[in-house]
């Protein structure tokens, strides 16, 4: 692959098309954890749009989209942000994610956002030792669907 470039970007309403085609041609099986939204580039371009405070980042390797991360519920009058990711297969396991989340601490950092919160499937073993091992702690269960939610502090 060898990389020249790797960027963190504000994602808008143009970037719809593109999302939606990597999103859907991943194989389901892959995203049996990631279902945050319909996929549809009428649904992302909706979100995008939307969006007022809350924020949706992409990841590009070499100018080619690898993947996004989204901090939600500021435009629903949330005080702490819900983390979101999805990474590519054709990236996975190259530390795109915790890149995302260390962004994402500093993103809440530099604005005075003191928790972040993350919801996992109790089976995505993978996810929780990453939270974990970051230091994000159990502070419940959705009732919803049973994920476990996950607090982390952030020091300023």
């Amino acid at each position: 692959m060898n990389p020249d470039s790797i960027e963190i970007k504000l994602l808008d309403s143009s970037s719809a098309q593109i999302l939606s085609e990597k999103l859907s041609s991943e194989k389901k099986e892959y995203l049996k954890y990631f279902t945050p939204f319909e996929f549809s580039f009428e649904s992302i371009k909706k979100i995008l749009l939307g969006s007022k405070k809350d924020k949706y980042f992409g990841i590009f390797v070499n100018n080619e989209l690898a993947g996004f991360y989204m901090l939600r519920g500021f435009d629903a009058g949330y005080e702490t942000p819900s983390y979101g990711v999805w990474i590519s297969s054709k990236f996975s396991n190259l530390g795109l994610s915790t890149l995302t989340l260390h962004h994402a601490f500093t993103f809440c950092k530099l604005n005075r956002i003191n928790t972040l919160m993350l919801k996992v499937h109790p089976e995505n073993l993978i996810a929780k030792d990453l939270y974990e091992s970051l230091g994000f702690i159990k502070a419940g269960v959705d009732e919803k669907n049973d994920n476990i939610v996950y607090h982390k502090k952030l020091s300023q």
